[in-house]
C-alpha cells in the first residue's frame, strides 16, 4: 500500500485506546439474491445509519455514490470530469463527512463505466441506482492497479479512527480470489499489522456480491479492497484509456463496487502485536503476522 497522496491526518496516536481481548470477526457474505440479504443482516449487527458529518456515539455510515455529480458541478469542486455526464473521478476526502479518506482519487460514474471501458457494458449494473464506484490507473497504458484504499476518520475531520466492521457490495466477481478485502490496524509501535485477508463470493456475470467482516472492537484503521485482477482503464488527467473486456479462461476478471456499509468511525483500539493474533482469532484468518511501517514510501 502507498501512503503518498493521502492528506494529512491529525494521528491523535497519543489518545489511541488499549484492546481487550478479540474474538474471532463475523463474516456476512452472499452473491445473487443474496447479496442484498447479506447486506440487510450486516447493517442490522451495525445498527442505524447515520448521516451528519459529525461523530456519534453507533450506527453505521453508508456510501452509495449516488450523491456524487457527473458534469462538473459537483459538492467537492477538486471533482475532475473523466466523460462528462457519464463518469468523473472524486478526491480523496470527497466523504470526509461520512468518516472515508480514500489513498487516491478514484471513479464514479453513472453508466456503469460503459463510456470508459466500451467492453465491459452491462456487466456492472448499478446496486443501488444510478452510480457505481472503482478505481483506475492515472498512468496510460497501465492497468495493473485493481486496488482501492479506505482509511477512517472520525466524521467530518481529519482525526484518524477506527471502524469495527466494513462491507462493500462488488459487482460480476466470477473467479474465485479475484477480488477480496484485507483489514489492517495499528499495533503498539504504530505498524500497520493485516487483520485478515477475506475472499469475495463469485456469481455469475452481471450478479452482485457482498462481503462484510465485523470484529468486537474499532480496531479497523483501514482497508484495502481487490476489485478483480485489473482496473477497467486509466486516465491521466486530460484522457482515458479503456483496458478492454474480460477473460475469464485466461485469468483476467473485471469487477466495480457500489454500496460502501461500515460501522460509525470512533476513537481507534491498538491491536495486539503480530505474533498473538492468530492465537487470538484461533488461527482462522491465516498469515496475520504480515507488518508494514505506518506511511512508508512505495514505489
Amino acid at each position: 500500500m502507498k501512503f503518498t497522496n493521502r492528506i494529512a491526518l491529525a494521528c491523535a496516536l497519543c489518545a489511541v485506546a488499549p484492546l481487550p481481548a478479540l474474538s474471532a470477526p463475523i463474516v456476512f457474505s452472499g452473491s445473487g439474491a443474496g447479496a442484498a440479504t447479506a447486506l440487510d443482516s450486516f447493517r442490522a449487527a451495525l445498527g442505524a445509519r447515520n448521516a451528519a458529518a459529525a461523530p456519534q456515539a453507533g450506527g453505521r455510515r453508508e456510501i452509495g455514490w449516488d450523491g456524487v455529480r457527473l458534469d462538473g458541478t459537483d459538492a467537492n469542486p477538486n471533482t475532475q470530469v473523466i466523460d462528462n455526464g457519464k463518469t468523473v473521478s472524486i478526491p480523496i476526502d470527497r466523504f470526509r463527512a461520512q468518516g472515508a479518506i480514500f489513498e487516491d482519487p478514484y471513479a464514479v460514474s453513472g453508466d456503469g463505466f460503459a463510456s470508459v471501458n466500451p467492453g465491459t457494458a452491462g456487466e456492472f449494473p448499478a446496486f443501488s441506482p444510478a452510480n457505481t464506484f472503482v478505481m483506475f490507473n492515472e498512468q496510460l497504458g497501465q492497468f495493473d492497479d485493481p486496488f482501492i484504499e479506505q482509511s477512517f476518520v472520525l466524521a467530518g475531520s481529519n482525526t484518524v479512527a477506527g471502524t469495527r466492521g466494513f462491507g462493500a457490495i462488488f459487482m460480476d466477481v466470477e473467479n474465485t480470489g479475484s477480488s477480496a478485502i484485507e483489514f489492517f490496524g495499528l499495533n503498539a509501535n504504530d505498524d500497520e499489522v493485516s487483520l485478515g485477508k477475506f475472499l469475495v463470493p463469485t456469481g455469475a456475470s452481471g450478479e452482485f456480491q457482498f462481503l462484510g467482516v465485523l470484529f468486537d472492537s474499532p480496531i479497523v484503521s483501514e482497508v484495502s479492497l481487490t476489485v478483480g485482477t485489473n482496473s477497467l482503464f486509466a486516465f491521466d488527467g486530460a484522457s482515458f484509456e479503456a483496458f478492454g473486456a474480460e477473460n475469464l479462461a485466461g485469468g483476467i476478471d473485471l469487477a466495480a463496487t457500489d454500496d460502501f456499509v461500515f460501522a460509525e468511525p470512533t476513537q481507534l483500539q491498538r491491536v495486539p502485536t503480530p505474533a498473538t493474533l492468530p492465537l487470538l482469532f484461533g488461527g482462522m484468518l491465516g498469515a496475520l503476522a504480515v507488518q508494514r511501517k505506518r506511511f512508508a514510501a512505495a514505489a
